[in-house]
């Protein structure tokens, strides 16, 4: 409500606007307007410009190469009035003209556009909130969390923010039937020039009474399987006689959803007792088919090449009873005509670990069939995981530990020769490794889908060695021993401007990593000492491709022997500006287009002492970007602004220089999901 609107202005305004309607389609020659197309439309500024022509633009009803008319035109200067004034530009004038080219049967328009003073919040009062507690007025008055603040720009939307605010605090602390009143807002005429151009904002909230929860129903549809009421009700975060928390209903539903037997459970609220303050809830839960077989098409990451593959997945939903999942997955994934993946995999979910919700596992076993330009590589992994998650007000808020039990029969198709002199005979090998690793991670990331603020960091530890050197000792077989510590970390922070809602994100990547070798890592072989260096290929860092540094091919870049196999130190750092300017879109195909733009620089060595400044590479480049339902699918063209090994084909160090040879200076990678 504003209250120096009254009905009289509003209807000598709309009496005005339809006069002058008249007057404008006069020009039109006897023709009628409906025939004219939008040639033009223009966005005309007098004095101040707080926005772009294109802002304006892309609210409006019309574009151009529309067919005019006339009521669509009237409404779009409405809709730019209404844009400045949700904004604080409540003075703001928006004047109207039409240019007709008789002609060529077209039509100019025009909104000339006069902001005026922008207001600012003045005097800004909640009440309502009188009775409440002095620990809920402490986070409803938190200034770190307020969204108005005196002497800041009104805005329309930034109100609706803070009251879903105010409302959400009161529902985690027990006023489940709170509401607001609509914002009163008051725009200050005073001839005192501390008053002029504020506004003042009251909003009235009822909070009502403090409710707690009563009892929980549990209603299963279909019940089969021996699925029973206690596997659902273990999920529930909120236990009965409790203050009512809003946010514990929204979580005890989503670790419900997490049942995959169950088809989209609900938690409902089933009666409200004013009398004993206390609220009822009801579970509706739907049991689906408990087996599953359907055909696989995705696409992954190893070792920074891209695979697409297919396969058959067949899943138990309730494997064993109490939540636990089995998959069974066959698939076969290619890269290129020399490197290709098959695989036969065998993983169990297991919910509920140890009796704790925060606890869950997975035991994956399979076998594994590899074969690439240089080597054939048969695997068999027995994994098991454990993940703990913690609260989320911790700094570390997942902990997850594994071991891996790995037998390869890794045979080396030729000899690897360097400078002349063969580094490696070809062989056939049984390899035995044991790998145990612990990962401590801060995830505060809002969207995976697009991220624009938080942070998430990973660090983890791996070692290998302890049972392989026994088993090492025991059987003639290789089992490298080694340390193997790597850090990923992300930021996102947007950038975007609320007025224009064009989500604009700045995101940063730092990922390192070091491979610490130890102990006697020599094994016997048809007779022969064989010296060291058995760190596992898919072990070893990587470098170049659509995840790491953009302007070289997967496994192109690198300070080592062979850029296939890697090296045992990496940096990758990377800044990306990332766009989606048609969100608001009305056609659904285009508002999930998106553009980045990116900076690369790192590389990888064999050795952390054999690192130099002028070693790492850096690559730039741009991006198409399409946000579906599985992830983004992304296409990159990277440059090779500075390469530190340029070889005869690159010919110089920088992308410019002499004996450069532009086509070996770019690649275009493909991708789906985010780079990080």
């Amino acid at each position: 409500m504003i209250a120096y609107y009254s009905k009289y202005k509003v209807l000598i305004l709309y009496l005005l606007l339809l006069l002058f309607a008249k007057n404008i389609y006069s020009q039109s020659d006897g023709k009628t307007v409906n025939n004219y197309e939008i040639d033009d439309i223009n966005i005309v500024f007098k004095g101040l410009k707080t926005f772009s022509e294109d802002d304006l633009k892309n609210i409006l009803a019309s574009s151009e190469g529309d067919v005019f008319d006339r009521l669509t035109y009237i409404q779009d200067g409405e809709r730019i009035k209404k844009f400045y004034f949700d904004r604080g530009f409540f003075d703001a004038v928006v004047d109207t003209q039409l240019v007709f080219k008789k002609e060529d049967v077209e039509v100019d328009e025009y909104f000339y556009v006069r902001e005026n003073t922008r207001y600012v919040y003045y005097d800004i009062e909640y009440n309502g909130l009188e009775n409440i507690s002095e620990a809920v007025k402490n986070k409803i008055y938190d200034p770190n969390n307020i969204y108005l603040k005196s002497q800041e720009y009104y805005n329309k939307d930034t109100i609706k923010l803070e009251v879903a605010r105010v409302l959400e605090v009161l529902y985690d602390n027990g006023y489940a039937l709170a509401s607001a009143d609509k914002p009163l807002i008051l725009k200050l005429e005073s001839n005192e020039k501390e008053l002029k151009g504020k506004v003042n904002i009251e909003i009235d909230f009822k909070t009502g009474e403090v409710y707690t929860y009563g009892n929980t129903q549990i209603n299963i549809k279909g019940k089969r399987y021996n699925i029973s009421e206690s596997d659902i009700r273990r999920e529930l975060t909120y236990k009965e006689n409790q203050i009512y928390d809003k946010s514990q209903v929204v979580e005890s539903e989503f670790n419900i959803s997490k049942i995959t037997l169950l088809d989209n459970p609900r938690i409902n609220i089933d009666s409200i007792d004013s009398l004993t303050k206390k609220i009822d809830f009801v579970i509706n839960a739907q049991v689906g088919n408990k087996y599953d077989l359907t055909p696989e098409l995705f696409g992954y990451y190893i070792e920074n090449s891209f695979y697409i593959g297919t396969g058959l997945k067949y899943s138990d939903k309730y494997f064993l009873g109490g939540g636990r999942v089995l998959t069974s997955s066959a698939r076969i994934y290619f890269n290129s005509i020399e490197n290709n993946r098959f695989e036969f995999l065998n993983t169990i979910y297991q919910p509920y670990l140890f009796n704790s919700r925060f606890i869950y596992g997975n035991w994956n076993i399979g076998i594994q069939y590899n074969i690439d330009e240089f080597s054939n590589n048969t695997e068999i992994k027995n994994s098991i995981g454990v993940t703990f998650e913690l609260p989320k007000y911790t700094y570390i808020n997942q902990i997850s530990t594994n071991w891996d039990i790995i037998n390869q029969r890794i045979t080396l198709k030729n000899d690897i020769i360097v400078d002349d002199e063969v580094l490696l005979n070809a062989f056939s090998l049984n390899n035995f490794e044991s790998l145990i690793g612990l990962s401590l991670v801060h995830n505060s990331v809002n969207d995976l889908r697009f991220p624009s603020d938080g942070y998430y960091q990973a660090y983890t530890i791996q070692e290998s060695g302890l049972l392989g050197g026994l088993i090492k000792n025991l059987f003639n077989t290789a089992s490298p021993s080694y340390l193997k510590l790597t850090s990923f970390n992300s930021a996102y922070k947007s950038v975007s401007k609320s007025e224009r809602n064009v989500p604009a994100v700045f995101a940063g990547k730092l990922y390192t990593g070091i491979i610490l070798e130890y102990g006697d890592n020599n094994f016997f072989f048809q007779g022969y000492e064989i010296q060291g260096d058995l760190v596992p290929t898919d072990t070893r860092f990587v470098c170049g491709g659509s995840t790491s540094i953009r302007g070289w091919g997967a496994k192109q870049l690198g300070i080592v022997a062979d850029k296939n196999v890697g090296g045992d130190f990496i940096i990758e750092n990377s800044i990306e500006y990332r766009l989606r300017p048609f969100l608001a879109s009305s056609n659904v195909y285009l508002r999930d287009v998106g553009f980045t733009a990116f900076m690369d620089v790192g590389n990888v060595w064999s050795k952390v002492d054999k690192v130099k400044l002028n070693q790492f590479a850096l690559a730039s480049g741009f991006g198409l970007r399409y946000y579906s339902i599985v992830g983004a699918i992304r296409i990159d063209l990277g440059f090779k602004i500075y390469d530190p090994q340029p070889g005869p084909v690159g010919g110089s160090n920088w992308i410019i220089g002499p004996g450069c040879n532009f086509s070996d200076k770019y690649n275009i990678q493909f991708g789906i999901g985010n780079t990080f």
